[in-house]
């Protein structure tokens, strides 16, 4: 098992920290890296690692991983530790399942609420998406989904909406991610569909795509990971 934190092995998160919010941003960061797959599950994080190479005391990592375990990022074992948690099956399916409900009805907003402006924003994304599938540019078409996704939210005008969305997506990318360079060319086409049925203001079947895209994608991250990379 990954000793991520230990010397040697600390995990590659540095950043400059405010000291008012320095809990949060060591969640942040450590989120992140957890996310990207630099601290993989069922790695140790190390308190005393973490404190020593953000320059800070205790205190603050202990927040830290405290509002990490209580966001299901980490795992706190009395007496054995802090671990990253474990991709779990179950967990991904209600995950895209969720997802799919609630980026369909975002979408279809964004079908009756765009502006000319938007769907510019939404092309010039789609643009990049294509540039790094072509690249293979992993990283790039990861953060070209990522403005994809916003850029229907903010389209869709509802703000209650897009925080819980935002916070799905969050989770998704943990699962998703390991994976994208393999999704990239499939991201793409659907991304591209979106946007003409959103600029066409087809409400439902904007609705519809959302959620097929959602559900596929949920799919193919399942058989891509492999059966090896869940828990249970």
């Amino acid at each position: 098992m990954t000793q991520a934190g230990a010397p040697g092995g600390q995990p590659p998160v540095r950043s400059a920290l405010d000291a008012s919010t320095l809990p949060a941003q060591i969640h942040e960061a450590l989120e992140e890296a957890i996310i990207h797959g630099d601290l993989p599950p069922g790695s140790r994080l190390r308190p005393d690692d973490i404190a020593a190479l953000h320059g800070v005391s205790r205190i603050p990592v202990r927040e830290a991983l405290s509002s990490l375990d209580e966001a299901g990022w980490v795992e706190i074992r009395p007496r054995y530790g802090v671990y990253v948690k474990e991709r779990n099956y179950t967990e991904l399916q209600e995950l895209f399942e969720a997802r799919a409900a609630l980026e369909a009805e975002i979408a279809k907003l964004a079908a009756l609420r765009h502006t000319a402006a938007d769907i510019v924003a939404l092309k010039q994304t789609v643009d990049a998406s294509k540039r790094a599938a072509e690249d293979n540019d992993v990283d790039a078409l990861s953060r070209a989904s990522v403005e994809f996704n916003a850029g229907i939210r903010a389209a869709a005008r509802n703000s209650v909406l897009t925080a819980l969305s935002l916070g799905l997506e969050k989770r998704a990318r943990f699962y998703f991610f390991p994976v994208s360079g393999q999704l990239g060319s499939d991201w793409v086409g659907k991304q591209a569909s979106l946007v003409g049925t959103v600029e066409a203001g087809d409400a439902d079947q904007a609705a519809s795509l959302a959620r097929r895209y959602i559900v596929e994608t949920g799919e193919a991250v399942s058989r891509l990971l492999g059966p090896d990379s869940f828990s249970s």
